[in-house]
Parts: C-alpha cells; sequence; structure tokens
C-alpha cells in the first residue's frame, strides 16, 4: 500500500470519526434530574401523558411539596396519579385492565382525573421520602407502560 493510499484511509477514519461523534449523546440526551428549586424554594416539575408513556424532567425531589404541570399530548383522555409504593415499576398487580387503588401496598397521594388531549393540568402534592410511581391507570393503560419512577429523599 502506498504513502498516498495511507494517507487517504487515515483522513477517511479521521472524518468518519467526527462524523460519529456528533451522533452521540448531547446534553439533552441526558437522564433527568432533580425537580427545579423555584426562588420561592417551592419545586416543580414538568411532563407528558400519551399513548403509552408517562414522562417528567425530574427523577425525584427532595421531600415537600412539589408542583407537577402535566400535558396530554396523546390523541385520548388520560390522568396522573401519584402513587408511593415499593412494587418494582410496572408491576403493581393488575386486576381486569387496572389496578386497585386500594391495594395494601400502594399509597395513593393524589391525582389530576381523566383529562382531554392537547390540554395542561396542575398537581400540587406534598410528598415524603420513598418511591413513587407516576401513572396512568385508566384501563389497559398502565399495562400498556403508563408509568415512570419517581424517587424522593428526605
Amino acid at each position: 500500500m502506498g504513502v498516498k493510499q495511507v494517507r487517504t484511509m487515515v483522513a477517511a477514519l479521521l472524518l468518519g470519526g467526527v462524523f460519529l461523534g456528533a451522533c452521540g449523546a448531547d446534553e439533552n440526551d441526558a437522564a433527568p434530574g432533580p425537580a427545579e428549586v423555584n426562588a420561592d424554594g417551592t419545586q416543580s416539575a414538568t411532563g407528558t401523558v400519551k399513548e403509552w408513556e408517562v414522562s417528567v424532567d425530574a427523577s425525584g425531589a427532595k421531600a415537600g411539596e412539589i408542583t407537577f404541570a402535566i400535558t396530554n399530548e396523546g390523541s385520548i383522555p388520560h390522568e396522573f396519579l401519584v402513587v408511593k409504593t415499593d412494587v418494582p415499576l410496572g408491576e403493581i398487580p393488575v386486576e381486569g385492565d387496572r389496578f386497585s387503588e386500594e391495594d395494601e401496598a400502594l399509597v395513593m397521594v393524589d391525582e389530576i382525573p381523566e383529562y382531554e388531549p392537547g390540554t395542561t393540568q396542575e398537581l400540587t402534592v406534598s410528598l415524603e421520602a420513598g418511591t413513587y410511581q407516576l401513572v396512568c391507570n385508566i384501563a389497559g393503560h398502565y399495562s400498556a407502560g403508563m408509568h415512570t419512577s419517581f424517587v424522593v429523599e428526605a
């Protein structure tokens, strides 16, 4: 192999590395961090519900009051429940097509009842340290994947 061919191959490899590097993760791909602490000391998180996911911009918060602003980006009505539980994510036992909100392994904190697509609702709750699931419990939605975890630290 001649010097010119080697130079061409090296240049191609370097150029390919630049393009591959551009396809890597950026700060927008980072996992969510703690809830935002506002100037008045309150905490807030924003998120969405849609077929078939619940997403928030925070993975947790400090114990205390937090306000969730959740937009229904789906094409059908959804709800948003805050459930304290040690049951692993997505494994709350389903009876029929929903889980029982009276289950002893769950503490139902509060909810945004079923609301229409294209709307945003707010829910302010006081959370103690523990593990939570943020879910939609409309028939079939939890089993379809509408849940995410949320951890509250002391």
